[in-house]
């Protein structure tokens, strides 16, 4: 990033931050409850993203195509799929992806384990905390996912303000979670919850999930340099 920025170029970060956390924040709210009609209409209706990706925009168009049916017996099927994947609720033998960062770093796949206490840090370093209202361990997929729309939000704010030194700052902590958290286990996830969803909304989310964080990943390399 440049020392001081010209005004078109801010515009144009603000808008890449901004853009980014409302991405975030919409897969964190996927991962963090079932899909309820409300939110189906949001994302159906309102919900964009612009990428060259095919796969990104092909995974993004099924996830809207199959929320157009908001209908009670779909949104039940939805919240089935939802708990068969994410917290076992199915059969014993059945595939699972538990979107816990330390059970898929963890040598011997638990929860609570060496990923969860690097989080925590990671939050408190930048005097953030969980949301005490949701139950589940900071490790979450939907914690990991909030914390970087509010880091995304407070770049967006810094470079508003003309502080381009903590955009810098905050557009790097993204970058260092993305490489030291999310990209660690993503793939492994994503295929697991493929898997056990097989088809439908929660298929194509973990395809989403999975190419955008590789494409964020790529972006913020040439933010930053």
């Amino acid at each position: 990033m440049e020392a001081t920025m010209p005004a078109s170029l801010a515009e144009n970060l603000i808008a890449f931050a901004e853009n980014r956390g409302n991405v975030y924040g919409f897969l964190s709210r996927c991962y963090e409850v079932e899909i309820d009609a409300a939110f189906a209409e949001q994302v159906a209706e309102r919900f964009t993203f612009s990428s060259d990706d095919p796969v990104l925009t092909e995974a993004l168009d099924a996830m809207k195509r199959d929320l157009a049916d908001q209908s009670p017996e779909h949104l039940e099927e939805l919240a089935v799929v939802f708990n068969r994947v994410f917290f076992g609720m199915g059969p014993r033998t059945a595939q699972k992806a538990f979107p816990y960062e330390s059970v898929y770093t963890s040598s011997e796949g638990l929860m609570m384990q060496e990923a969860y206490s690097r989080a925590v840090s990671a939050y408190r370093e930048q005097r953030l905390a969980k949301n005490p209202a949701f139950p589940e361990p900071e490790d979450h997929l939907a914690v990991e996912f909030a914390f970087m729309q509010n880091l995304c939000e407070r770049a967006a704010a810094a470079l508003a303000s003309g502080d381009e030194q903590e955009a810098e700052r905050l557009f790097t902590e993204q970058r260092a979670f993305l490489e030291e958290h999310l990209l660690t286990w993503i793939e492994r996830f994503a295929a697991d919850a493929r898997e056990s969803a097989e088809s439908g909304f929660y298929c194509s989310l973990a395809t989403f999930t999975e190419e955008f964080l590789k494409a964020d990943a790529a972006a913020l390399g040439e933010v930053l340099g």
